[in-house]
């Protein structure tokens, strides 16, 4: 999960910025022009390393259904081809919904990607509307979360929902028209900036939510596109997920596990132990001290199922954090908390810093058909993690004025655009059965999938980067074997007491 960490915390920062520049926009709207376009020398700088780049800024419409609409810039940075007769640029989408690709591009491995793929063309970093440098939608908050929201759902309903009124109605008063955050008002942005560059097409490169909203250009504007990419795909009926695949996710693990010479002896069955923990916290919650960042001060918090299920939830599909996961059910069960607490920690104070307004609205539009939520229902019934993995949805939808685009948004999408999916086979948060399930109405699409790679490792993998670039370049990809190494297990600790939960 350590790109999400990242990004909760760049947006964080960019969500100081975004206030102070929602009023400076807002006063200087008649100064801008629709359709402007201007330039200026920016540092791409990463690792050390100074690289010249140019900083973009596009007047666009908020609001392309309303003619009294509020123009907004969308930001982004331009990374010069390397190619002696460079082909049509690149414009990546990054995911969330919520993430900078201005501020990932700091990451060292990102940034080595993104001028990895300066082989096809000019890389565009596009900052989606409502994110980062685009008019941020983050809102800080001040008080902490309630000290037994993870102990109660409702308790962290309520706190979260709380956050998100407040966020809705401070960027109304602004001028904001908060309905305008959508995936079809982005997917139009990326079509306005196509012809603001002067490009006959794009390509086109997204990744988890960015393969969404990549999804949305391609059926808007397909005729616009050179080749797509689409990294971890979430569909267009994706937005919400099964709780069934985290089934399939703990099953996998508890596989490897058991398989494995330093964890499996010791613990045989993960999913039973796993039961058993997450029934006892439902009766009884757990108590922790741990550290409140906003405070600087220590402070108890209780533990219950839901947070658990929460925490587990957050980094199923992350090889970065999924080794340490028998470990810490094994410790958990033997009644030694000190690798939830670090968890729970991170988590806590994550949650409480703030929300991104611009997140909760692409989601809550996006939605789902009537016959998933029905399949939703079924699955939380008996899925470990119950309904966790789609909190706070549907409910925070009621907050936001029940945006939806409707079942037309969420229907297959039938396209002859070259497109490549690349999946991991570990990852939890867009599983390769979801491109599966997109592919089947295109007709021109490879599908790879990288063995070992959870959600945040594909990308970042050299291997894969090469692909990308012979792929966008024209040439075939579709016998690649892309493979990252096992997963190597955290030992499991030797505990001395033994108090089970």
């Amino acid at each position: 999960m350590k790109h999400l960490i990242l990004v909760t915390l760049l947006l964080l920062i960019s969500g100081l910025f975004g206030r102070t520049e929602a009023m400076l926009l807002q006063s200087n709207d008649s100064q801008r022009r629709l359709g402007e376009l201007k330039f200026e020398p920016y540092k791409f700088q990463f690792d050390g390393q100074t690289i010249d780049a140019e900083l973009g800024r596009l007047t666009v419409k908020e609001n392309r259904r309303s003619e009294k609409s509020n123009l907004i810039e969308l930001v982004f940075v331009r990374l010069k081809s390397t190619s002696a007769q460079p082909g049509f640029p690149v414009v990546y989408l990054d995911g969330g919904p919520g993430s900078s690709a201005i501020n990932i591009a700091r990451v060292p491995e990102y940034a080595r990607a993104f001028l990895k793929l300066r082989e096809v063309g000019d890389v565009i970093l596009l900052d989606q509307r409502g994110v980062g440098r685009s008019r941020s939608l983050a809102r800080l908050s001040v008080e902490a979360l309630p000290a037994d929201a993870f102990a109660s759902q409702e308790v962290a309903f309520r706190a979260l929902r709380d956050r998100t009124k407040s966020a809705a109605d401070y960027f109304r008063s602004q001028g904001v028209d908060i309905q305008a955050y959508n995936t079809v008002e982005s997917a139009d942005d990326v079509e306005d900036l196509r012809k603001a560059l002067g490009a006959a097409k794009i390509n086109l490169m997204g990744f988890s939510y960015g393969t969404h909203l990549g999804l949305a250009v391609i059926r808007q504007h397909g005729a616009s596109l050179n080749r797509v990419a689409l990294i971890g795909t979430e569909g267009q009926n994706h937005t919400r997920k099964l709780p069934g695949s985290a089934d399939k996710s703990f099953e996998r693990l508890a596989k490897l596990a058991a398989q494995d010479s330093t964890v499996g002896s010791k613990l045989p069955d993960l999913v039973g132990t796993l039961k058993n923990i997450l029934a006892k916290l439902e009766k009884e919650p757990i108590t922790l001290t741990i550290n409140d960042q906003k405070t600087r001060k220590p402070i108890e918090v209780k533990v219950g199922k839901f947070g658990l299920q929460l925490i587990l939830m957050r980094d199923l599909g992350d090889t970065n954090d999924l080794p340490f996961f028998p470990a810490m059910i094994y410790t958990i069960d033997k009644g030694d908390y000190s690798m939830l607490k670090r968890l729970v920690e991170r988590r806590f104070n994550e949650y409480g810093a703030g929300v991104s307004l611009m997140t909760f609205m692409m989601d809550a539009a996006s939605g789902a058909t009537r016959q998933r939520d029905e399949q939703i229902a079924r699955e939380a019934k008996t899925a470990l993690l119950g309904n966790v993995m789609n909190f706070p949805f549907p409910e925070i939808g009621e907050v936001l004025g029940k945006p939806d685009l409707g079942d037309q948004f969420r229907s297959p999408i039938k396209t002859s655009v070259p497109t490549l999916f690349i999946s991991g086979s570990l990852d939890n948060n867009t599983p390769p059965f979801q491109a599966d399930e997109v592919r089947r109405t295109f007709k021109r699409s490879t599908h790879l999938i990288v063995e070992n790679a959870g959600h945040e490792s594909m990308l970042t993998e050299e291997s894969v980067q090469q692909v990308l670039v012979d792929y966008l370049l024209g040439r075939d990809v579709s016998k690649a074997k892309l493979a990252l190494p096992p997963l190597r297990f955290r030992p499991i600790p030797e505990i001395k007491s033994e108090t089970k939960l």
